[in-house]
């Protein structure tokens, strides 16, 4: 893919017209249709400009590459820069994600080590809950809208970028994600069986209160209408 053919596609998907695009960079439309055209080169501080604009960099405007899919077929074209912006963007949302499902779940640890009454018990667990909304809400306005269109078009990339992004950026399911599904099953089993037991002994021991509960009401006029 040639300079002008980058010029035209990187100011298409900006929704630029060639006079827009030349009065954000102090030049002509004239001229911006010669270098979209190959009849002409635009200057260093011209490059400069158009990089920022396009927000890619000056060596991959100058340089040539070919794409896998051609430029002539529809699509949205990804830049290696916006490509990089967009997992780098991703990390941090799948990052705060993660860490409100870890808060959450931790929430727990207070209220299995302290006494029933303790306050430490309710301040751990809210604490816990806070923390996950905060990251949630962290998350949720992480991503940009910029982003967005990569889930609506169809992609195209340039030869080099996507088999930068096929080496280094996709991880295969292999024998290690088999693993991580096989801790995360053996946590979940560990995790039913061990509230199941807490319940059985709290049964036996605190049958009072068990029987008292809501949760014990809830279920027992769901077995008498059932």
């Amino acid at each position: 893919m040639k300079l002008g053919e980058k010029i035209v596609k990187l100011r298409k998907e900006r929704g630029l017209s060639q006079e827009a695009l030349a009065e954000q960079i102090g030049t002509t439309r004239q001229a911006v249709s010669k270098w979209e055209n190959d009849q002409g080169f635009p200057e260093t501080e011209k490059l400069l400009q158009l990089s920022n604009v396009f927000e890619v960099s000056v060596d991959f405007l100058l340089k040539d590459e070919k794409t896998d899919t051609g430029i002539d077929e529809k699509g949205y074209y990804v830049s290696r820069e916006f490509a990089r912006g967009y997992l780098a963007n991703e990390k941090k949302t799948v990052l705060g994600l993660g860490l409100c499902f870890f808060f959450w779940a931790l929430a727990g640890v207070p209220w299995v080590i302290f006494p029933e009454n303790a306050a430490w018990r309710m301040a751990g667990m809210g604490a816990c809950v806070i923390l996950g909304i905060l990251m949630l809400v962290s998350a949720i306005f992480t991503e940009q809208d910029r982003y967005k269109i990569l889930r609506q078009e169809p992609l195209l990339f340039d030869y080099d970028v996507l088999r930068e992004l096929t080496a280094g950026g996709t991880i295969p399911w292999t024998g290690y994600h088999a693993l991580v599904i096989l801790v995360f099953a053996a946590s979940l089993f560990g995790y039913v069986y061990s509230l199941g037991l807490i319940e059985a002994y709290e049964l036996l021991v605190r049958n009072e209160k068990h029987t008292g509960s809501l949760w014990f009401r809830l279920k027992k006029k769901i077995r008498e209408k059932l």
